[in-house]
């Protein structure tokens, strides 16, 4: 399947506008903050500094090829997304350029640094009882670009209507 150009610019914006600013961001809370920076429970949301050598919320954090295969994996499953994606939909190509700019902003990180920047921190410290993320853990502009692209792409794609395969004879 073939995008029009069009459709192109739509999935090239948000890409680098979440790989620029995820860079930047990065950068500045490298030159700032000194890592590991503590964890603080006393406020909602605070800026901290953390290397992740793990994947999502530091998971597989123990086993340091996974952090560098699983985005092979993907790679193939985002090939696929590409040619799933409907040419006239404006929504889904932001979301895939946001998906994009956020695996090219990680992966970058991966392989100058050997682990990801996270910086964004929320402690959950209104909610009276005890859960396992209640100290949310920290994440980054590229983190949120995956996961907001992600989700839009799951609702976009799962309501799109099948193709009428069927043929007249």
């Amino acid at each position: 399947m073939e995008l029009p150009k069009k459709q192109i610019g739509w999935i090239a914006g948000p890409a680098a506008l979440i790989f620029i600013a995820d860079q930047i961001t990065k950068e500045l809370i490298i030159r700032s903050i000194e890592a590991p920076a503590p964890y603080r429970g006393d406020v909602f949301f605070h800026f901290t500094h953390q290397r992740n050598t793990g994947l999502l919320g530091g998971a597989f954090s123990d086993i340091p090829w996974v952090a560098f295969v699983a985005p092979i994996i993907a790679l193939f499953v985002f090939v696929y997304m590409y040619r799933q994606l409907d040419p006239a939909s404006r929504l889904q190509a932001i979301a895939y350029g946001c998906v994009l700019g956020g695996a090219l902003g990680n992966l970058i990180d991966r392989f100058r640094h050997g682990s990801v920047t996270d910086f964004l921190q929320f402690h959950f410290l209104f909610i009276p009882f005890d859960f396992p993320w209640k100290y949310y853990p920290s994440f980054n502009i590229a983190d949120a670009g995956i996961i907001c692209g992600i989700v839009v792409l799951f609702f976009t794609l799962s309501t799109m209507p099948e193709p009428d395969v069927s043929r007249d004879s």
